[in-house]
């Protein structure tokens, strides 16, 4: 489900999965969410041995839905769980001044005092403005355990993938 602002309601979604298997890198896994009109969004990610590495995920009309993060974060473990992992990691870079959302989400980074500085320009930025952290640049960062483990009870209640 993702939330519909123009309805102001939760609305379900469907998941396409297309698959790029390229032997001389890795195996890229790309994801279409559709709410049964119109595309929502996508989220590309390439396997590692342990987990995967989230390429990049986009939302495509932020100002009609919300929550397609937590979308795209629930499609990475339950991808994951579909290649048979049972203990895994899932990495990727933020960019493009979306640390702090990805922080809000769970998302943890590398080297940890770029969690310090983004818990600092959540609580310093007012209601209602963006958060400004752009000046950090591309960072690595993860998705610790006790947040996959919280996406493996909700995909046991409502997988999206099939």
């Amino acid at each position: 489900m993702i939330y519909s602002k123009k309805l102001q309601q939760d609305i379900p979604v469907t998941v396409e999965k297309v698959v790029f298997d390229n032997s001389n890198y890795r195996r890229i896994t790309k994801y279409l969410v559709k709410d049964g009109k119109i595309a929502v969004g996508r989220v590309s990610v390439s396997d590692l041995p342990n987990g995967v590495n989230v390429e990049f995920m986009e939302n495509f009309h932020p100002e009609l839905y919300k929550g397609f993060g937590k979308i795209a974060d629930q499609i990475e473990v339950e991808h994951c769980l579909n290649r048979g992992l049972d203990t895994f990691e899932i990495v990727s870079e933020a960019g493009l001044n979306s640390h702090a959302v990805h922080y809000k989400r769970g998302k943890r980074f590398i080297p940890d005092e770029v969690n310090k500085i983004v818990e600092n320009v959540i609580k310093t930025t007012p209601a209602g403005k963006q958060y400004q952290t752009s000046f950090l640049g591309k960072v690595k960062m993860f998705m610790p355990q006790e947040v996959i483990k919280k996406y493996i009870n909700i995909i046991k209640k409502c997988a999206l993938l099939r």
